[in-house]
């Protein structure tokens, strides 16, 4: 099964988000998913890419022409590249049957905003989850709710996608879409 993870490749974050991303990192590649992603050998995404490369799992890095050189730090990943981010997005989103968002900037909360809206809208079977243990995506949620209680959106947006808040919820949603 392809799991596609959105998340950072930022340096100088707090280890706090890397440290809580690393062990759903590791149940994935350990649970015989294969790995879709931005393909960077370095910070968050590249946990990806040694964790996966550690469990024979395969990996497609979804690029830009921008980030070409990225493509040299992970050798082991197949790669394809992208004239735009929307193309990227999308075919990323297509490729895989889950979709993992863990800590990240303004690409991962485009990317997530962007499959909710196509699972929401076109009845997508990918399925969308955020892993919020270090509480970083808690002003998303907010805004999320925020919508809900202005009645731009109504609580059935939370069926379209699952919050773990730690591992124990996020292993669990793990366990249930693989059976």
């Amino acid at each position: 099964m392809k799991v596609a993870i959105c998340t950072s490749q930022a340096t100088d974050i707090d280890n706090k988000y890397i440290e809580s991303s690393k062990e759903a990192i590791k149940y994935l590649a350990e649970n015989d998913f294969d790995l879709n992603w931005g393909g960077v050998g370095y910070s968050i995404m590249g946990i990806c890419y040694d964790e996966f490369s550690k469990n024979n799992r395969n990996m497609k890095a979804y690029k830009t022409p921008k980030y070409l050189d990225d493509l040299k730090d992970i050798p082991k990943a197949s790669h394809e590249v992208f004239d735009t981010t929307f193309d990227l997005k999308k075919n990323l989103f297509y490729e895989s049957k889950v979709i993992v968002m863990l800590p990240g900037g303004i690409g991962s909360i485009s990317e997530f905003f962007s499959y909710l809206e196509e699972i929401r809208s076109n009845d997508a079977d990918v399925k969308l989850i955020v892993y919020n243990e270090s509480h970083h995506f808690d002003k998303m949620i907010e805004l999320i709710n925020d919508l809900i209680d202005r009645k731009f959106a109504d609580k059935s947006i939370y069926y379209f996608f699952k919050i773990a808040n730690n591992f124990s919820e996020f292993k669990e949603i793990i366990d249930e879409i693989k059976k």
